[in-house]
């Protein structure tokens, strides 16, 4: 199953590196495959320090980590999404947080599920009667049915 990753699911791995955010990203092999558009490098070094902070990890465990969960994470340009698509991602993410429609974006052309712990979005899109949109709970429902 193919699953998006939001930026908010990757600080949580990063946060809680023994959580069930980051069991799922490391232990679902052959059952999940995770994507994310490359926006993601971009939000990580913007929030870099925030997350040291919170952390409270030393910058080489805090980099190390990153780079093993991005090890999980295939990381695609959303240069190769068409405008249509992109359309249609702005259109459901105007009302809620227009910083999420690189994720709905690549969601929508890649017809895959997005995994999101941002409540906002979460709502919002299942207002829009959107059913492709999951939190952690249910991603891990379903990883464990496997």
């Amino acid at each position: 199953m193919n699953v998006v990753v939001d930026t908010n699911i990757v600080f949580s791995a990063l946060l809680s590196p023994k959580g069930a955010i980051s069991d799922l990203l490391f232990n679902s092999a052959g059952i999940l495959d995770f994507y994310s558009p490359t926006f993601l490098l971009e939000e990580l070094e913007n929030h870099h320090q925030k997350l040291l902070n919170l952390s409270r990890f030393s910058e080489e465990d805090l980099s190390y980590l990153k780079r093993m969960v991005l090890k999980k994470i295939e990381l695609i340009d959303l240069a190769l999404v068409s405008d249509s698509i992109w359309k249609a991602a702005m259109d459901m993410t105007n009302p809620i947080d227009e910083f999420d429609a690189p994720f709905v974006a690549l969601s929508l052309a890649l017809e895959s599920t997005l995994w999101t712990g941002d409540k906002k979005l979460l709502m919002g899109l299942r207002q829009q009667e959107v059913d492709w949109v999951l939190n952690t709970a249910n991603l891990k429902e379903i990883r464990d049915k496997h």
